[in-house]
């Protein structure tokens, strides 16, 4: 039960339209879906360990006012330059674009950083936490139910790769373009907004 339970927590993550939803579809749709799973790699490495941040009791550490200011800094930071890049961006569309293995390592960085460099997302789960350690009080459970959640979120963002790739025929570089520029414009207002929020 607390794995359905933790599975359903974890898709329902999706109705969450962050800065890594952008960057991953844009990853996924411009470069591949190995790049794309890349990303996806490194925002769940993130979550893995806000999630044992959580569980050791070190949020308390994350919440300092201090701590959370200097975090969300970071993080404004980091998507401030993502929405930048993007703006100035050429679209170009590729029947396949090689990438070399090397050259994946950069792209789990940034779905990690930007992940992990939001303070939003360390409220989230400090909140599952909290709410799974209330009504599990069975370590091995609440185990279970935090791993669930974990493979929820993996899914939706694996899901979004794929399907990313299925649309890619349907695009013109002018829509591509179109979109690179929409993408820029919505990080650029995330990272004011998260600068906002911690100040």
């Amino acid at each position: 039960m607390s794995f359905i339970e933790g599975y359903v927590i974890g898709l329902g993550m999706i109705i969450f339209i962050g800065p890594v939803f952008f960057l991953l579809l844009n990853s996924s749709f411009q470069y591949g879906t190995k790049e794309g799973i890349a990303v996806a790699l490194g925002i769940i490495v993130s979550d893995i360990i806000c999630v044992l941040l959580c569980y050791y009791g070190l949020s308390k550490f994350i919440t300092i006012e201090q701590n959370e200011f200097w975090i969300g800094v970071i993080g404004s930071v980091i998507v401030f330059g993502l929405g930048v890049n993007y703006l100035f961006k050429k679209a170009v569309i590729t029947a396949n674009v090689s990438m070399n293995t090397r050259g994946l390592h950069v792209f789990f960085i940034k779905g990690f950083s930007v992940n992990f460099f939001n303070p939003f997302v360390f409220a989230v789960w400090i909140g599952v936490f909290q709410y799974g350690k209330s009504k599990y009080s069975d370590q091995g459970v609440l185990f279970v139910f935090l791993t669930s959640v974990l493979l929820g979120i993996l899914t939706t963002d694996l899901l979004k790769v794929f399907l990313s790739k299925k649309v890619k025929r349907f695009i013109s570089p002018k829509r591509l373009s179109t979109f690179f520029k929409v993408t820029g414009v919505i990080l650029i207002i995330f990272s004011i907004r998260l600068l906002y929020w911690v100040l």
